[in-house]
């Protein structure tokens, strides 16, 4: 590699570029516009006055004329040392005449039969000629430099011999380190070495398509990708370069604002990216410059992270210093302010290959530094571990001292909570049996009441048919009194007919009548309310029968009757042909009781009617798919409940009633009860319409 490099040096540096024969056409004109001939002889040509001169970048063709020494300069080859121009066109004219042109080349791929190397090369006719002139046509997204020189093709064939050297090794170097890091990768398994392998290809790719070898991968077959390869291979270059130094430096965790501005820059690459895909093939190479501005951070965040004790920072300071420097020896190159030689023209690939073999340094010190890291990390945990065993066995140790010291405190508190929780639980069996006793208290003075109506009926119609039938009595005694052989038989039924006449025995008989049927009505009436208390006091214990929840409801209301009369009207709408249910009779009652009657009191504050107050009570059964059960509606119009009352309604102690009226443990025992009766209760209460209990009992 050296002997290749100190040969094409050698070489160049015996090179002369006639940048100050060139002349440039101020104003544009096209080929069609303009006759090649009229426009050699045109008198618009500047001097470019520089050894290399710099044209820049331009959508538009630019017109150059290089006048030739026939006496000296036939024979010879015209090389543009610049393979990244992306359209080239030479025109040779002789004393006014047109004697060749060479059609129309792109980027890597500008052949002619008398071309050699990959740089453009026009051979420069042997005919007598007084006057010699060649037309450049040039167009080219990317700077465009022309480095013209003219020699002889055997110096023009070497030369190219001895770049294809150099590149090569170069390139061999590129190659080996891309396989090497690729290896370290499947063989690490660390992301680092796939993002520098990554980063190598992208380099490489760019020197070899910016030096004209993409020639040798066939890229004049895809003119559209031929033009944007450069572009292409600078996004992929800057984005893959980003990654690496972010993951590579730790940036998130050491100098997180430039971490930031490195993801800016990888957004701004993207749209370079598309500029490219669209044809904005300038405005994708001015941004891509500006992105690789972002190179010049890299030093800052290298050595902040150096600082902050990360080793391999120091190599990667090193490799992309000398970058730069290579870097800003091309840059400086291209804008005239050093000269264009072979050591300038090489400094970038010289200094990428550097580059890369520094960074495989760095890597391979990230590895030691991470081994280390892993080490001192492993130490650390191993001292952490026997610090919290240590610890543990003084805690397990003062531990059993206090567990010790507290056993007999909480054996005495458990002694004291088992007596505590007896004594509630006896409180609350007592509060439970209160409430049950209250109700009973309240259902036998309803009970009293209801069945002392048909008996003081049944007692005054009984004295008043006694009274009837002493008067009768007066009748058949004086009749049995009669003697047939009397002879004042006559005037004895005379009186007896004078008695009848003023007891009014018509009307003594039709009351006779009234009073047995009253008699009768009170009795049926006793009888349906001894009927209703049977089935209500049902003592069935734990044992579940079968029950009609018909009769269960009726017969609560029998026994609520008095308890409702003065406070609401109670309508029922039983539903015919239900099926019995599994269930305790008594509970049940108890259930519907508390419900029916929460229902009247909550209506017993309202100022108005008994006959506004109204507890409507819906049986029914509800066939779903595969599902059946009874439902029971229980609903009133009272004055509601809002949600946080309803919400609370079920827990024992709630109520909402004044002290003393209450105890709070009615709806907890029918949730309760529902409960052993896997059955399901739902309320829907709005404030001011009322509150509506849904009861489902499962068949």
């Amino acid at each position: 590699m050296l002997v290749a490099f100190t040969l094409i040096c050698f070489s160049s540096s015996a090179q002369k570029y006639l940048g100050n024969r060139l002349e440039k056409l101020d104003s544009i004109s096209t080929v069609e516009e303009l006759d090649i001939v009229q426009l050699s002889e045109s008198d618009d040509w500047q001097s470019l006055e520089t050894e290399v001169p710099n044209l820049g970048l331009s959508d538009t063709e630019q017109w150059v004329r290089l006048v030739l020494d026939p006496s000296s300069e036939n024979g010879k080859l015209i090389e543009v040392q610049n393979a990244g121009i992306d359209e080239l066109e030479a025109y040779v004219i002789c004393d006014g005449r047109l004697i060749a042109s060479f059609e129309r080349g792109v980027m890597n791929s500008y052949k002619h039969e008398d071309a050699i190397g990959t740089y453009p090369t026009i051979p420069i006719p042997l005919v007598e000629c007084n006057r010699m002139v060649v037309l450049f046509s040039v167009k080219s997204s990317k700077p465009s430099l022309l480095p013209v020189r003219i020699a002889g093709p055997r110096e023009v064939l070497e030369d190219s011999h001895a770049r294809d050297v150099l590149f090569a090794a170069y390139f061999g170097v590129i190659l080996v380190m891309l396989l090497y890091n690729l290896f370290l990768f499947f063989s690490v398994g660390d992301k680092s070495y796939l993002e520098y392998t990554l980063f190598i290809f992208a380099v490489g790719g760019t020197q070899f398509v910016l030096n004209g070898y993409g020639t040798y991968v066939n890229l004049e077959a895809w003119p559209w990708l031929n033009l944007r390869v450069t572009q292409f291979f600078g996004v992929f270059s800057g984005l893959t370069t980003i990654v690496f130094v972010q993951n590579f430096l730790r940036l998130n965790r050491y100098v997180p604002w430039l971490h930031k501005l490195l993801s800016f820059y990888f957004i701004v690459y993207l749209i370079a990216f598309g500029l490219a895909i669209s044809g904005q093939l300038i405005w994708s190479y001015n941004l891509i410059n500006f992105c690789a501005a972002a190179i010049f951070f890299f030093i800052p965040g290298a050595i902040i992270t150096l600082r902050k004790g990360y080793k391999p920072a120091g190599y990667f300071l090193l490799a992309f210093t000398i970058f730069i420097i290579a870097v800003l020896v091309f840059v400086l190159k291209d804008t005239g302010v050093i000269p264009y030689n072979a050591w300038t023209f090489f400094a970038l690939p010289l200094g990428s290959a550097i580059e890369l073999v520094v960074l495989s340094l760095a890597l391979a010190s990230r590895i030691n530094q991470l081994k280390k890291e892993s080490a001192l990390a492993r130490e650390e945990q191993l001292r952490i571990s026997q610090l919290n065993e240590r610890m543990v066995r003084e805690q397990n140790t003062k531990l059993e001292e206090r567990v010790k010291a507290r056993t007999s405190d909480l054996e005495e508190m458990n002694s004291t909570m088992r007596t505590t929780l007896e004594e509630l639980q006896s409180t609350q069996q007592q509060l439970i049996q209160s409430e049950k006793l209250a109700s009973i208290g309240q259902l036998t003075a309803g009970i009293a009441h209801e069945l002392n109506n048909p008996i003081n009926f049944v007692s005054s119609s009984a004295q008043s048919l006694r009274r009837d039938f002493e008067d009768m009595n007066e009748v058949v005694e004086a009749l049995k009194a009669l003697n047939p052989n009397d002879a004042n038989l006559p005037q004895e039924v005379d009186k007896i007919k004078s008695h009848l006449a003023q007891m009014d025995i018509e009307f003594t008989q039709k009351e006779i009548d009234e009073l047995l049927k009253g008699i009768q009505d009170g009795t049926q009436r006793t009888s349906e309310i001894v009927k209703g208390l049977r089935i209500f006091s049902r003592m069935d214990g734990d044992n579940f029968i079968q029950a009609h929840i018909n009769e269960l409801i009726e017969s609560t209301l029998v026994v609520l009757r008095s308890n409702l009369k003065n406070t609401a009207e109670v309508a029922c709408f039983l539903a015919d042909d239900l099926p019995a249910v599994s269930c305790q009779p008594g509970r049940l009652n108890q259930v519907f009781m508390n419900i029916i009657t929460n229902a009247a009191q909550s209506m017993e504050q309202l100022d108005r009617d008994r006959s506004e107050n109204l507890v409507s009570i819906h049986t029914s059964q509800v066939e779903s798919p595969g599902q059946s059960w009874i439902e029971v509606r229980i609903e009133d119009n009272g004055k509601g409940m809002p949600e946080e009352v309803k919400t609370q309604i079920f827990d024992p102690f709630y109520t909402t009633k004044a002290v003393g009226e209450g105890t709070g443990l009615g709806l907890s025992i029918v949730m309760g009860i529902l409960s052993d009766h896997n059955a399901e209760i739902d309320v829907q209460s709005e404030v001011g319409k009322g509150s509506e209990f849904i009861i489902r009992f499962p068949l």
